[in-house]
């Protein structure tokens, strides 16, 4: 399916000075009215519609911001269609875009391919590759705990292990929905708890 490519030459209108707060104003409102219906396709039985909402934004002279491409992103990703989720991220976030992507619309992906059965580790690696080397996006517990569910939900305790000991090392501190996902599994639990241990972290003895 093909994306609609949006160009800022051609899509720009003469601003007076005077116009500017209007013009801002109307930008907001149209990115606000974007991401709704992105959305709402989201919900429907036909989420490339959200596609069309790229269309219609050039078509008023209006660039989608970073927000609204993570937004059309989760809708394929939650769909199960990867392949049109990274198109999506590919072409809207290439170089000469002017945008970049931040640590939510990585773990959208992330979160996407976890969903695959069996989860496709393959894919998740090369992303948070991307994401730290390329983009300069360091992940936080928020990407932690997303890779922590996938391995708590697919009983796939090694790489789990291996993940909290990179956010160990890394200086990243859990928070109450890493407990919540450790909890569900007596083995993730255990090894949460032995190795942040002390003043690190008010970790409930009882979890």
């Amino acid at each position: 399916m093909r994306i609609p490519t949006i160009n800022r030459g051609l899509h720009s209108w003469a601003k007076t000075e005077e116009a500017d707060d209007d013009d801002e104003e109307f930008e907001k409102e149209a990115r606000q009215e974007a991401m709704r219906r992105i959305k709402q396709a989201g919900k429907s039985s036909s989420p490339e519609e959200a596609l069309s909402v790229l269309t219609d934004m050039a078509n008023i002279g209006v660039m989608p911001d970073a927000q609204v491409i993570t937004a059309l992103i989760d809708v394929f990703s939650r769909k199960g269609n990867m392949a049109m989720a990274m198109k999506v991220f590919q072409q809207m976030f290439r170089e000469d875009s002017g945008l970049s992507p931040d640590e939510i619309t990585f773990k959208i992906l992330v979160d996407g391919y976890g969903r695959v059965d069996p989860p496709d580790w393959a894919k998740i690696s090369r992303l948070l590759n991307l994401m730290e080397l390329t983009y300069g996006v360091r992940p936080s517990t928020m990407t932690y705990n997303g890779l922590l569910a996938i391995c708590s939900r697919t009983k796939d305790y090694e790489r789990a292990y291996e993940l909290i000991d990179r956010m160990d090392a890394g200086g990243i501190e859990p928070d109450q929905q890493t407990l919540q996902i450790v909890h569900e599994k007596k083995a993730l639990r255990g090894y949460m708890r032995k190795v942040f241990t002390g003043s690190r972290l008010n970790y409930d003895p009882t979890l």
